[in-house]
């Protein structure tokens, strides 16, 4: 790495859910974390993460609408949309899909390889 840490913006409504993984994540990574789609996208707004990852069934704008609005905004931000689906329609705009249970060394190891493809 070049010294700073990858920018990760974890977006989940559910707070255990969101406390874990952000514990997780940040062995490794900036982690923000935002609660809903709204908060997401006005977090993505003020920290231009690298890297979003966010769950699919958010209140407000779910994950999808979210991945769309952050590629509009910044077409190199990388974004790993999270579902309980088997399939998720209009994924077009996610970089990675993973399925819930989150592996989360998967997931470390998926933020880590986009992170560093965002900055190039």
């Amino acid at each position: 790495m070049d010294g700073e840490r990858i920018k990760v913006l974890l977006v989940e409504d559910d707070g255990d859910s969101r406390e874990l993984l952000a514990e997780l994540l940040e062995d490794d990574f900036d982690v923000t974390t935002a609660s809903d789609g709204v908060a997401g996208l006005k977090a993505f707004e003020a920290t231009h993460p690298d890297v979003v990852v966010t769950d699919e069934s958010l209140p407000g704008m779910n994950g999808t609408e979210l991945a769309q609005q952050v590629k509009e905004r910044e077409p190199n931000a990388r974004v790993v949309l999270v579902s309980g689906y088997a399939q998720v329609e209009n994924a077009d705009y996610c970089d990675a899909v993973l399925r819930k249970p989150i592996d989360v060394e998967r997931l470390s190891r998926m933020v880590g390889e986009l992170g560093d493809a965002a900055r190039h």
